[in-house]
């Protein structure tokens, strides 16, 4: 897979493939579930704080009850999302829930202007800091872009009932600052998503680098030790069957001495493609080291690994890699056991590996391959 175009980065700030962009909002979910939380609640606080303001500024009691009902009522709505986003697993459901909630703070922000009435320009303060808010809170950057641009719109729509009380002029000037400071946050919020998409795609490429094979593209040991580990952990635990294969290429440093290394690469790089493309995607393939390779095969019994393994040698034999012909691998199989571990079951695949390379190599050993497994015929892998 083309490495540039899964991580990509459209006109909109996000990655271009679907999954990448899935991967990448999920990523932070834990941390940023509990930065909405806690913005909510500050929030909600600050919001409430601003009633012991309406005592004196609104004299009708009727809207005077309104308006701390509207504030209490956000109060406890901040808390609900408090408590809702810590159990939250998914970035899809959390920014549902941040557009819905920002839509019900900006409904109860004009609703209070709305009951003050001709109060200057303190609104116009307020609805700056709640568009800087905005763009600072974990969302989607359309999101924050639609729901910033449409607040200050029904704003201003509602300021200028209030016209008299600041001028033309002076309400002209308003929106002028306005538009300036939407265009520069918009500009801040998208470097800040192409920035942390980035990150997000040179944090990938590190970990791919330190789980795989620099020349084959693989996995390397450490990585393949750290599955084996796991999978002999699960499948002793649940009875579930699990083979391993080891092989080599037969006779490769004679392939190195008499064409040169680059071929001895390009040997390996062609043999781990043909074995790529005969494995399953539950099966762990790695290199072990120099021309030696392994591969685990999760939920398959001694019969199906045989005839797996049979049909990848198969491949590598009718195969030919830079006009060189007669490559070929030995293989050394066998199947978890009860009271198995990860060296028992490694010690055991070498040793008949070895014994592949005793009976003349091109071929698969296991404990049963001489007599049960010697006259199957190998189906076609599907």
């Amino acid at each position: 897979m083309d490495e540039n175009n899964v991580y990509s980065i459209s006109l909109l700030g996000e990655f271009k493939n679907r999954k990448t962009e899935h991967e990448f909002l999920n990523s932070d979910i834990k941390f940023y579930s509990k930065f909405v939380g806690a913005l909510a609640i500050v929030f909600g606080i600050i919001f409430m704080l601003y009633s012991l303001s309406d005592w004196y500024a609104i004299k009708s009691s009727s809207l005077l009850i309104l308006n701390i009902s509207i504030r209490s009522l956000f109060l406890f709505m901040s808390f609900m999302l408090y408590f809702i986003t810590k159990k939250i697993t998914s970035f899809n459901l959390l920014q549902h829930l941040i557009v819905a909630y920002q839509l019900c703070f900006f409904i109860f922000f004009l609703i209070v202007i709305y009951i003050y009435g001709p109060i200057g320009l303190t609104p116009f303060f307020s609805m700056m800091a709640i568009t800087l808010a905005v763009y600072i809170t974990p969302n989607r950057l359309i999101h924050s872009q639609i729901i910033s641009v449409l607040f200050n719109v029904l704003f201003f729509l509602f300021y200028s009932h209030f016209v008299q009380t600041i001028g033309n002029v002076q309400l002209v000037k308003l929106i002028q600052y306005t538009l300036v400071f939407l265009i520069f946050g918009n500009i801040q919020a998208y470097l800040t998503s192409i920035y942390r998409r980035k990150r997000f795609a040179n944090s990938c490429e590190l970990l791919r680098l330190s789980v795989t094979d620099t020349l084959t593209g693989v996995y390397n040991r450490a990585k393949f030790d750290i599955e084996l580990s796991s999978w002999v952990d699960v499948c002793l635990k649940d009875g579930h069957p699990l083979s391993l294969a080891i092989f080599d290429i037969d006779c490769f440093k004679n392939v190195n001495d008499n064409y040169g290394h680059l071929t001895g690469d390009s040997i390996l790089l062609n043999v781990t493609s043909t074995i790529k493309s005969s494995i399953r995607n539950t099966d762990v393939f790695a290199r072990w080291g120099g021309d030696e390779f392994v591969i685990l095969l999760p939920n398959t019994d001694a019969k199906q690994a045989f005839e797996i393994t049979e049909r990848i040698r198969i491949s590598i034999q009718n195969s030919k890699y830079n006009d060189i012909e007669n490559v070929t691998c030995s293989f050394g199989l066998v199947s978890l056991q009860k009271g198995d571990n990860t060296e028992s079951l490694l010690q055991r695949a070498d040793k008949y590996l070895y014994r592949a390379k005793k009976m003349g190599k091109n071929t698969v050993v296991n404990e049963t391959s001489d007599d049960m497994y010697s006259i199957i015929e190998i189906p076609e892998f599907t």
